[in-house]
């Protein structure tokens, strides 16, 4: 029973110790290399007489009695807001990382600031990693290279870009850790241009665009600039094969009115000439009119 008793006091001191600490740790706060780390603390209630600030428990500044002194390398390019205990640290360095703490008119602040100093990712390029790569190829692994010193945590992210709308964003797949992309599927092998993504907590960069080596365009299905330019030319054909079969018949008609139109002139012709006599043949049909004058000339002599 004592030794209940004597354990139940220490293991509230211990919840309560873990509690506190975790109400005084924080998310990382990340700053880039070379930009400005800035800390505030919440909300004072009462007017600030005093601040000290503390670096991985070393002096960064501490204003007492209206003297502001600056420690360390944190002189010269520092500065604080005596109104909001505001702490500024120009040009960082990644040596200015780790915990900060506040103390307030004498009162040490629970809040402990955990700072991360990290340098912005490079601009990536996707490589072909494997040395045979094309469009008979089982597989093949892009990667996105560019140096990640100093610049961690880094993300990845690949996007296969459309041809028909290269800027849509939707096309950028989800971040992952590994810097490696693998196409062994059709639907990858359908891509044309792939590109890359390097990202972390200060900033992120994209790569140039690279031609897919396993490109094989998709023969069975149309993209919608395909489809309206084959519906232009079916309907261009078909308008074509339309003119030509009126063309066709207006000539035949034409041909036909032609021919009956000549036929018509021949029958007149041959009419004609079965009516109107021989220029050969003697105007004076009787034969015997001829015969009759010298016997009337004998007579009235």
């Amino acid at each position: 029973m004592d030794g209940h008793s004597s354990s139940g006091p220490l293991t509230v001191l211990l919840l309560a110790a873990l509690t506190c600490s975790a109400l005084g740790q924080s998310k990382p706060l990340y700053f880039s290399v070379g930009d400005s780390l800035v800390l505030t603390p919440p909300k004072h209630g009462t007017a600030i007489s005093g601040v000290v600030w503390t670096h991985n428990s070393n002096l960064v500044v501490e204003w007492v009695n209206k003297d502001l002194e600056f420690f360390r390398s944190f002189k010269g390019r520092s500065s604080l807001d005596e109104s909001t205990a505001q702490l500024t640290v120009n040009d960082t360095k990644q040596s200015d990382g780790g915990e900060y703490r506040v103390e307030i008119n004498n009162v040490q602040q629970s809040q402990v600031y955990t700072v991360i100093v990290i340098k912005k990712v490079p601009k990536p390029s996707v490589v072909v990693r494997t040395l045979t790569c094309s469009p008979k190829s089982s597989n093949c692994t892009l990667t996105c290279q560019g140096d990640p010193a100093g610049t961690e945590p880094v993300t990845y992210s690949w996007r296969k870009v459309d041809p028909d709308d290269p800027d849509d964003p939707a096309q950028w797949g989800p971040e992952q850790q590994s810097m490696d992309h693998l196409i062994d599927d059709e639907k990858t092998r359908g891509v044309k241009q792939f590109l890359c993504r390097m990202k972390n907590p200060v900033s992120e960069e994209d790569s140039d665009h690279l031609d897919n080596p396993m490109y094989q365009e998709d023969r069975g299905s149309f993209s919608p600039g395909g489809l309206a330019a084959g519906l232009f030319f079916l309907i261009l054909a078909g308008v074509l094969a339309g003119l030509g079969v009126w063309k066709r018949e207006a000539i035949k008609k034409k041909f036909s009115a032609c021919s009956e139109t000549v036929s018509s002139e021949v029958v007149r012709s041959s009419d004609l000439a079965e009516r109107e006599p021989s220029v050969h043949e003697p105007l004076n049909e009787n034969p015997n009119q001829g015969e009759d004058l010298p016997q009337k000339q004998l007579t009235s002599s």
